[in-house]
């Protein structure tokens, strides 16, 4: 995929939208180390995930899946370290919208996703990073001005599997192991995190 000429993945997010937001400490700029992560609560999610809505890149049957907020620096972040391993050794993301960091990332999440094509949507959020028409930090998608109740219900659906599993902190990543084991990681990994959990997805 050719980048979008404004795309800047290590530019730095101005946190002034996020310093009044209680949901603020849900931004999690390191990643948890994986022995900290509970089995059992990666198991959760991978059962609930076919109930989530989500965003795929890639055709591979290898399924990465990413929780993320439209409006996360370090969601962006980990967009950008993924762009080189889309479709790469039948690998596929699939990106979960949330709406919880700041007022508009729900009607960002709501654009996306009811966009007529929502991949692009989801492109141009992260490639236009900083660069909203409303000059507000964070995604460069224009929030929607009105969501469909489809829209809101799938939202909804994303949040709950999120919520009730306990997870508190974006990127969140979920896979299956090439042992068969469910694995969960929250935060932004290291590149060589990152580059050993991609080799890890079944």
């Amino acid at each position: 995929m050719q980048q979008h000429p404004r795309f800047r993945p290590d530019r730095r997010f101005t946190l002034r939208a996020l310093a009044l937001s209680p949901l603020a400490v849900m931004l999690v700029s390191t990643a948890v180390p994986a022995a900290a992560q509970d089995m059992r609560q990666a198991e959760g999610v991978l059962a609930q995930i076919h109930g989530t809505t989500w965003i795929a890149e890639g055709q591979g049957k290898r399924v990465l899946t990413i929780f993320f907020d439209p409006n996360c620096p370090y969601c962006h972040k980990l967009y950008g370290m993924l762009r080189a391993d889309v479709g790469k050794d039948d690998l596929q993301l699939r990106w979960v919208p949330l709406g919880l960091l700041t007022p508009s990332s729900l009607p960002k999440a709501a654009a996306i996703l009811q966009a007529k094509d929502p991949l692009q949507a989801f492109h141009q959020n992260e490639n236009d990073y900083d660069f909203a028409p409303n000059g507000q930090p964070g995604g460069g998608i224009e929030p929607a001005t009105a969501i469909m109740p489809k829209v809101r219900q799938d939202l909804a659906r994303n949040l709950a599997v999120y919520s009730s599993n306990k997870l508190f902190g974006v990127p969140a990543m979920v896979w299956t192991k090439v042992d068969g084991s469910a694995a969960l990681l929250t935060g932004l990994p290291s590149a060589a995190a990152l580059s050993s959990i991609l080799r890890s997805v079944r």
